[in-house]
């Protein structure tokens, strides 16, 4: 099952989940989505840098200045947004591992109840690494 599969599946299976959104933490990047509305690529390279920017690995106003764990739910007020990093820690793996890079962002109606969907895109990010 392709990339695209599974988050099309995934979608189809949680209706709070507008967007889901596969990207490169490293260049802040969106790589691929799949939405319920079109979604217009700014909108798109926006999520892909709050993506690397809660997971302080770009740009100068970093949260902490520490690379944070391998989810960070944000809030708003008329959406949730939670990201969930592939792959394993830097500490586990090798400089070579390209997969700690990768993010899942998953797009959520803000009264969603949300352990189910965090659960279902912290299964992608597994999927994704290949350690599902």
């Amino acid at each position: 099952m392709t990339l695209q599969d599974q988050m099309n599946r995934l979608l189809d299976a949680a209706p709070d989940i507008s967007l889901l959104a596969f990207g490169d933490l490293s260049s802040g990047l969106i790589l691929n989505w799949a939405a319920r509305a079109p979604c217009p690529r700014e909108g798109l390279d926006l999520l892909g840098e709050q993506a690397a920017r809660c997971f302080a690995l770009m740009g100068p106003d970093r949260l902490d200045g520490t690379v944070a764990g391998p989810a960070m739910i944000h809030f708003t007020e008329h959406e949730t947004r939670i990201f969930v990093r592939a792959g394993t820690g830097p500490d586990e793996a090798g400089p070579q591992d390209s997969g700690f890079d990768d993010v899942v962002c998953a797009v959520c109606d803000a009264g969603a109840e949300l352990e189910p969907l965090f659960h279902a895109a912290c299964d992608l990010a597994s999927k994704i690494a290949g350690t599902a």
